[in-house]
């Protein structure tokens, strides 16, 4: 029985990333072997309308772009940037608050002072607002 072997020379690209494969861990060869196969199949989607679907969406996004930069640029949207700024803060400050106060309650960091106004309230020395 005769056996032959088929020698295939690599050439130094192959030889360099067989190297690196070498030295990784193997979470990392896993990775690159995903890599691999990702530009693999984009290689071949190239071909069948990636590049229009990708192409498309570029056009999109600045068309969009310029649409805000348009807005941008008129003289009263800084100062509704400043109001809608100011606004957000508001608001965030606002949650940030009563969030908390819902935690210090839950802490029992205000039972005395509930307890205080409790006592004042049941003594008659509650005012009406």
């Amino acid at each position: 029985m005769t056996m032959t072997t088929a020698t295939v020379e690599l050439t130094a690209i192959e030889k360099e990333l067989i190297q690196l494969v070498r030295t990784l861990p193997p979470e990392r060869v896993a990775q690159l072997v995903d890599f691999a196969r990702f530009l693999a199949f984009q290689t071949t989607q190239g071909s069948n309308g990636w590049d229009e679907e990708e192409a498309a969406q570029e056009a999109a996004l600045r068309a969009d772009e310029e649409r805000w930069d348009r807005l941008l640029s008129r003289p009263e949207a800084k100062a509704l940037l400043r109001q809608m700024a100011q606004e957000a803060m508001e608001e965030y400050n606002t949650t940030m608050w009563d969030q908390q106060i819902e935690h210090d309650l839950e802490a029992g960091r205000l039972d005395t002072l509930l307890a205080e106004v409790d006592a004042e309230y049941e003594a008659g020395l509650a005012k009406s607002l």
